[in-house]
């Protein structure tokens, strides 16, 4: 689930046929109004579906740029600071805050703290603190890379860092199909630019969400 996407559209009046594109590359020709994009095949940026007949050709575009925000000076929950990020997924906004400002019962809101656990510096999902679980799970992968977050099976809601790590992540419904990738779910990349210290710790974190087309699990153009 999540890494196929469908593309459904209207038939045009008069069209010979149509055409989709991935970031300016053609993919596809036919005459059907459908058409499934596989992740494992290519994970687009900029989607193009055109209608053309042999004098015209028209076109509409899907952006799949995710929505981005940078945290500089994150603290560990051991330091005096913002040590918690909130990730907003109805704006998409994206900020640090204090735990005395977390809100599990924000609606399409995930919480996750930057905790300092014994000299391991640790993602950690509301559900794995004491403030408990929120309207959006936060579940992390190892560090890794590319453009398709992993299905399920491979996240965890408490997940050491490294500086330069990439993380996927998955923001889980807890309402509504819970434990299983839907079109209520979002999927998204931290990346750990910088992180100082020895315990507390200090980290700069890039975050990166998908937000067009909620459940898909791809994440491209992350630099």
């Amino acid at each position: 689930m999540g890494a196929d996407l469908k593309i459904v559209w209207n038939s045009v009046e008069n069209a010979q046929g149509y055409k989709v594109y991935c970031d300016g590359n053609l993919i596809w020709s036919g005459t059907d109004t459908t058409y499934t994009i596989p992740g494992t095949y290519s994970v687009c940026q900029i989607v193009e579906v055109s209608a053309y007949n042999s004098g015209d050709q028209r076109s509409t575009f899907i952006d799949l740029t995710p929505r981005s925000g940078s945290i500089s000076g994150l603290v560990s929950h051991d330091s005096t600071g913002n040590p918690w990020v909130k990730i907003d997924f109805t704006t998409g906004d994206i900020s640090s805050t204090q735990q005395s400002s977390v809100d599990p019962n924000a609606a399409n809101t995930g919480w996750f703290i930057f905790y300092n656990n014994a000299g391991t510096p640790e993602f950690r999902d509301a559900s794995a603190t004491s403030v408990g679980q929120a309207k959006m799970e936060m579940a992390f992968t190892t560090s890794s890379s590319g453009s398709l977050a992993p299905g399920t099976g491979n996240y965890n809601t408490i997940r050491a860092i490294s500086s330069g790590g990439y993380y996927f992540f998955w923001a889980d419904n807890t309402s509504t199909g819970y434990g299983n990738i839907d079109a209520n779910d979002y999927f998204g990349v931290i990346k750990v630019t910088s992180l100082t210290g020895s315990g507390p710790y200090t980290a700069n974190l890039d975050i990166y969400v998908q937000l067009n087309v909620p459940g898909l699990r791809w994440v491209p153009g992350v630099p």
